[in-house]
């Protein structure tokens, strides 16, 4: 069985007299950063203030590795943001011998999302008294996780402080309000003043604080205003807040001396106003109940009650009405439908009237409902990638190395749920690796044969995401360097270029071509000369031998055989086929990139 001695890859390069600079860019993080929206400040995963940033150029002429420090080498770097034009390194961006250090979510400021950060080297080569000049860019996108919806309301145990005739207060001594919230942090409570201004709760003994989850609302503090109290609820969104009012309630009007005057009819909502999550696009996002218990005086004795609820808006409907008694709240359960709109996608508050019939007299109250629409329909993103913490490059096919994956649903790391399987890209086609199934891979050194690609699927879910990875071996006994004729690229898919591979050992060149390669055939030919043939009409190189008299097809070949595939944009293989030192490659055979590899054995 043949044994392949190098392997070349190539999306072309061109051809020059100058010895050739390459490099790339290793990253200890993945190229993608994701961010919770639903936490402030802001959550990144992963976060580079926690854990740096740090990009190394990985630099080599030819095939010797150059290190940072070496003689004759400049680096420098810049950054660009999204298509914008390249600038200077900013605060928390910082070089040392070549090393790019980021120890701030850049990405958190990037109006783009996008930030690519470019590595400038120099290199002055001594032998050739040439100075090379390439670049090297590195790209980190930001993913944003699904925005909840946000949500505030306040529950309280009593709504009402009840006095008798004698004005001295019965029943609750106080009432403790409990905030409910998602998506905002509670920022404050504040009250109502005599000028309709919304003002801060006043701190006593009973609130040493008012930025908790709690408040504590008695008859005695001065939050009252024609025996109401109107407590609101404020979060970090000015947009998301929630009210409700605390009554007190007196028995009665006063009548001649000794004589108690009849009492006043009223109805305590427990709810007033509530805010129902909504989509971006204004329908409820899940379904929801919403529980407004009622309570019936007359004066300060509580008495039975029962609830009409008027004209609903679209998609709710009522779920229970039960009526109160002289010992127990009533309620109404309205039932809101997901994907309701309540009337149309920019109808964004609305008022629904409960008439109460207590005593033979009606009470007509308003419950007021507001959409929230904060939230997102989309489910978080899932982000997956493999990258190399310790870079993809081993020598002289030694040691190892590992491969990571890295995978987030929006801003949350996967770390379970997953399945994953490697594969490598043997003969043209990807192949399954028997037993690599975990969420990395160790590479060794003697399974690297110049360039070696690897790709891992993740399957989360329900659904797969794949990613690809190319190991390089920098120092084979046994190097191919691909080349081509007429360049790397082609326009308006016309036309054909004619890659070849050329092999080295020890510095020396083996397996030489066996004449040049030409449209036309050399002008003095010799018998024995050989021509390799470019027929553009036909896309084909032959290997064409001079008789004496005439060139004809030659049936001698090269002492190595060569094996050629092709990956296409995606990093599919694709059906190719073609041997030989020399090929055609026409443009059809490109659709936007090609990456040709060509496998050398004896």
């Amino acid at each position: 069985m043949p044994t392949i001695l190098t392997s070349s890859q190539q999306t072309f390069v061109d051809i020059t007299d100058q010895r050739k600079l390459s490099a790339y860019i290793t990253s200890n993080l993945p190229k993608t950063q994701s961010e919770d929206p639903n936490t402030l400040p802001h959550a990144y995963a992963p976060s580079w203030a926690a854990n740096h940033l740090v990009l190394t150029p990985v630099i080599f002429l030819d095939q010797t590795n150059v290190a940072l420090d070496a003689s004759g080498l400049t680096i420098s770097w810049k950054r660009k943001d999204g298509t914008g034009a390249e600038s200077a390194l900013s605060a928390g961006e910082t070089v040392s011998g070549g090393i790019l250090t980021v120890s701030q979510n850049k990405l958190s400021a990037s109006s783009s999302g996008m930030i690519t950060y470019i590595c400038y080297i120099s290199y002055y080569d001594s032998e050739t008294k040439n100075t090379v000049n390439i670049s090297s860019d590195i790209t980190y996108t930001l993913v944003r996780n699904a925005e909840n919806a946000k949500l505030a309301y306040v529950t309280a145990d009593t709504y009402v402080f009840k006095y008798n005739t004698s004005s001295a207060l019965v029943g609750a001594s106080q009432a403790t309000l409990t905030a409910q919230v998602q998506g905002v942090a509670v920022s404050k409570w504040q009250y109502l003043n005599g000028s309709g201004v919304w003002t801060d709760y006043p701190t006593t003994s009973d609130n040493t604080s008012i930025t908790g989850g709690t408040l504590v609302v008695k008859p005695a503090h001065a939050v009252f205003f024609n025996n109401v109290a109107q407590i609101k609820l404020v979060t970090d969104d000015a947009d998301v807040f929630d009210t409700i009012s605390i009554t007190k309630m007196y028995d009665g009007e006063q009548g001649k001396p000794g004589q108690a005057g009849s009492g006043g009819l009223s109805v305590i909502l427990g709810n007033e106003a509530q805010n129902v999550a909504c989509t971006t696009g204004g329908a409820v996002q899940t379904a929801l109940d919403i529980t407004i218990p009622f309570t019936g005086y007359v004066g300060i004795t509580q008495t039975a009650c029962s609830c009409t609820v008027g004209t609903l808006p679209t998609g709710v409907t009522v779920k229970s009405n039960t009526a109160a008694t002289a010992s127990a709240a009533g309620s109404v359960v309205l039932a809101f439908a997901a994907n309701a709109t309540l009337g149309g996608a920019s109808v964004l508050n609305g008022t629904i009237d409960l008439t109460f019939a207590i005593s033979e007299k009606s009470v007509v109250k308003k419950f007021a409902w507001t959409k929230s629409n904060k939230g997102s329909n989309g489910a978080s993103a899932v982000v997956f990638s493999i990258y190399a913490p310790n870079g993809t490059v081993v020598l002289n096919q030694s040691g190892s190395l590992v491969l990571a994956t890295s995978a987030y649903s929006g801003a949350t790391e996967i770390t379970t749920g997953a399945t994953y399987q490697w594969a490598k890209y043997s003969a043209g086609k990807w192949t399954d690796i028997s037993g690599a199934t975990s969420d990395t891979l160790t590479v060794s050194g003697a399974d690297v044969v110049n360039i070696q690609s690897y790709k891992c699927t993740m399957t989360y879910g329900g659904k797969s995401y794949v990613d690809v990875i190319t190991v390089e071996d920098k120092s084979d006994p046994y190097v191919s360097e691909m080349l081509s004729i007429g360049g790397f690229t082609v326009k308006n898919n016309l036309g054909g270029l004619v890659p070849y591979v050329i092999v080295r050992t020890n510095q020396k060149e083996m397996d030489a071509l066996l004449g040049n390669i030409s449209e036309t055939a050399p002008s003095t030919p010799t018998s024995g000369m050989f021509w390799y043939k470019i027929d553009h009409t036909a896309k084909t190189v032959t290997l064409m031998k001079y008789n004496g008299t005439a060139w004809a097809a030659a049936t001698e070949k090269q002492k190595l055989t060569y094996t050629w595939y092709k990956q296409d944009k995606d990093g599919k293989e694709t059906a190719f086929g073609k041997t030989g030192k020399v090929i055609y490659l026409s443009a059809d055979d490109i659709d936007s990139i090609a990456t040709l590899q060509c496998d050398v054995s004896n």
